[in-house]
């Protein structure tokens, strides 16, 4: 298993950000995730837990590569992370995250490294 204060780098610092409709209404929040370690692949998909609560998996869309998918076909096949890929994580979230902190939990489980979880917390303003 990887330890989670590496895993933790795969975090976009400052890409934790409330979404908006066009009428300015917040509708949910995104943030990212940056292959700087090694390639690996996600099977089986994954969870998040937002402040303590966990995210359905309905409520999560993902994008890789400019392809997006709800979290429970991302869940179905295998994904390859390799270095320099990007992965951003939107969440639907009536009113968004209020401003300050939000920890954010992630767990996946890859062909290569078996079980990863790691945290991050980050402001939104």
């Amino acid at each position: 298993m990887i330890p989670a204060f590496m895993l933790r780098q795969l975090y976009e610092k400052n890409s934790l950000k409330n979404m908006v409709d066009e009428n300015g209404n917040k509708i949910g929040f995104s943030f990212s995730l940056l292959n700087r370690l090694g390639t690996g692949t996600i099977e089986g998909g994954f969870s998040l837990v937002v402040d303590g609560e966990e995210a359905l998996p309905e409520k999560i869309t993902i994008e890789k590569s400019g392809v997006f998918s709800r979290a429970d076909e991302f869940a179905k096949s295998s994904v390859r992370f390799t270095v320099g890929d990007r992965i951003t994580f939107f969440i639907e979230k009536p009113g968004g995250l209020q401003p300050g902190v939000h920890k954010i939990v992630v767990k996946a489980m890859t062909r290569e490294y078996g079980k990863i979880e790691f945290d991050f917390s980050d402001n939104v303003s």
